[in-house]
Formats: structure tokens, sequence, C-alpha cells
């Protein structure tokens, strides 16, 4: 994954993408809609573009341990069925798709924007625990793929 350019992809080909999905879009597995899908993806890269404020557990626990893993295997993300409805679904944060989508790329440029004035700064959060920059961008690089493919806006994943 090291000669794939993560940046140029999230940065500009996401939102080119983003152009195709259709508010009655029904994904290929899973719960969400399109704008559930938009705004998870939103909240995810903004909640790893700001300094976590609490201890830092060190070394990680079991579960950081294993996110940890997950990520130096590829991040490849599968889905996993549950007993979930749509009735689990949080409520929709804004008034439409098209406004959700016109977060995404604001989100990702926090994302960006963040860790370039940062450098010295190692990622943590309570559930992946610290890794590189390198890993977590890995990280949603992939989980924007695994979203696009769901809805159908990318034929191939990983």
């Amino acid at each position: 994954m090291k000669d794939i350019n993560k940046r140029d992809f999230l940065i500009n080909e996401v939102p080119k993408l983003l152009k195709n999905l259709k508010p009655i879009k029904e994904a290929n597995f899973g719960l969400m809609t399109p704008q559930h899908m938009i705004e998870h993806l939103t909240w995810v890269i903004k909640s790893s573009a700001k300094k976590y404020e609490g201890i830092r557990e060190n070394p990680a626990n079991e579960r950081q341990l294993g996110f940890q893993k997950f990520i130096q295997k590829g991040s490849i993300l599968k889905y996993r069925p549950s007993t979930k409805t749509k009735a689990d679904l949080p409520p929709l944060k804004y008034n439409s798709l098209d406004e959700a989508i016109s977060q995404i790329p604001e989100a990702i440029q926090r994302f960006y924007d963040f860790w370039d004035t940062n450098l010295d700064y190692l990622p943590y959060s309570s559930f992946m625990g610290e890794m590189p920059f390198e890993d977590l961008e890995l990280f949603h690089y992939m989980h924007f793929r695994y979203h696009l493919w769901q809805f159908g806006l990318i034929e191939n994943y990983p």
C-alpha cells in the first residue's frame, strides 16, 4: 500500500466519487443509508484530527493491540452482520445527503492540516492506542474505500 498516494485519493478522488451517490441508493450490504455512511465517515476522520486529552494507556490494552494488529495487516475491513436494524442508526445531523457530502472535503482537509502542523505529535485514541500517522492515514484510506465499495462507488476493495 505504500505506493498509493492516500492523500491524493482522499482529497481529490473521494469528492469526485461521491458525486455519483444518490440518496435512494441501497447499500450492497449493511444497514446504513448513503447519508448515514457520509456522516459516519465525516465524524470518524474529524475525530482523529485533534490531540487526545485523556490519559494514554501505556502499554496498550488488549483492544488497542488488536486494532494495531488490524492496521499492520493492511486495515482491511470486513462486513459482519449483526442483530441491529435501521431503527438503531443514529439520527442524521445534516438536512440532506448533499449537505452531508459537502462536509467531506472540509473534514479530510482538516485531518491533513492538523497532522501537517503537528508533525511531532503521536496519534492516540482510547480505541486505537498510539500509532504513527502513516497507520492512521492507512486506516482512513481503507475505511473510505470500504464504504465507497459498500455503495458501489468503486468496483474493488481492498
